[in-house]
Order: structure tokens, then C-alpha cells, then sequence
């Protein structure tokens, strides 16, 4: 069965260093949303406010398209996505469309105290990324606001604490998977 996986949450939490570390075990495929933002998302938005939830469903909608041209088209039965994923109502919608195509879906929230995450993003590059580090961690503050928590009584959710190394996460996360 085809399998998304999707880490959620804030700004700088460590879910494009998870979806990394993910991915080269796994030897699957990350589709990067900030590839499909950067073409419906005015650049100056990106960086100082949240985009609206219409303009934010437009991008997750184009990168769903593409996880299912991805599965029709190649050997690949596994994707990984990472996004804020703030509204419950577009995880709720991304689920619905994956359930209605008949993919599996993982969320894997990632947490980390904004402490950390100002430590490690001031110790970091951010190259690749849309926000440079400044800019995340004023996003990390605005999403922390509005962000809407997840149910905790979804079985493919799973919760990870970033406070220490990520190779035993990831492990922990796989692990999850797998026997789902």
C-alpha cells in the first residue's frame, strides 16, 4: 500500500532534519512543499506572515497531485512531506484525499521548545530552506499561536520530542510505521 508520510509542526522543530534522516533509511522520495509555496506564495508573505488557509490548501492540493502522479508513475509505494500542518481542517482535507485515493497516512508531530529551537537555528545554516533563520523563529512564534492541536486519539499519529539526538526518533518512528 502507498504510504504518506507527514511530519507536522512548528518553524525550526527539526522536521526537515527527520524527513532527511527518514528518508535515507527508508530510501524513499521527500516531496518539499516550499517547492510548491514558493510558485502560489507572494515571496514577502512567505517570510513575515501565515498565509491565508485558501492559499495554503491551493499548495498542499498541487503536492498531493503530485504524491499520487509520483505513485502512478514509478516503483515508489512511500513519500515523505514535511509542513507546519497548523489547521486541523487541511490535515483533516489532506487525510480525506489520501483515504479517497487508498494511501496510508503517518503524521509524526515534532516538538520542540522555542529555547532549543533558537539555539539550534542560530548554530545553523539554513540553506535550502524558504525562511532564513531570523524569519523562522518570528514564524515558529506567530504558528505557536494559532497552531491547533491534533487528536490524540488518531492511531497513525505519532508525537516526538526533539530535545535530544534524532537517530534514536527516527528509529522510533520507523519502528511505528513499520508495524502499522
Amino acid at each position: 500500500m502507498n504510504t504518506i508520510i507527514l511530519l507536522a509542526g512548528l518553524p525550526g522543530v527539526g522536521k526537515s532534519t527527520i524527513s532527511k534522516l527518514i528518508s535515507e533509511k527508508l530510501g524513499v522520495k521527500i516531496l518539499d512543499l516550499d517547492d510548491f509555496k514558493r510558485v502560489d506564495v507572494d515571496p514577502t508573505l512567505v517570510t513575515s506572515q501565515i498565509d491565508p488557509p485558501t492559499v495554503r490548501w491551493a499548495y498542499y492540493k498541487k503536492a498531493i497531485e503530485s504524491a499520487f502522479s509520483i505513485f502512478a508513475t514509478s516503483d515508489t509505494s512511500t513519500i515523505i512531506i514535511d509542513e507546519v500542518f497548523h489547521l486541523r481542517e487541511l490535515r483533516n482535507n489532506f487525510e480525506a484525499l489520501c483515504t479517497q485515493m487508498q494511501i496510508r497516512v503517518f503524521w509524526v508531530e515534532v516538538r520542540c521548545p522555542y529555547s532549543l529551537v533558537e539555539a539550534r537555528l542560530r548554530a545553523h545554516s539554513r540553506i535550502g530552506h524558504i525562511l532564513s533563520t531570523e524569519e523562522a523563529l518570528n514564524m515558529y512564534l506567530l504558528f505557536r499561536e494559532i497552531f491547533e492541536d491534533f487528536s490524540t486519539y488518531s492511531k497513525n499519529h505519532i508525537i516526538v520530542d526533539n530535545i535530544d539526538g534524532v537517530d534514536i526518533l527516527v528509529d522510533g518512528v520507523l519502528s511505528i510505521i513499520r508495524s502499522g
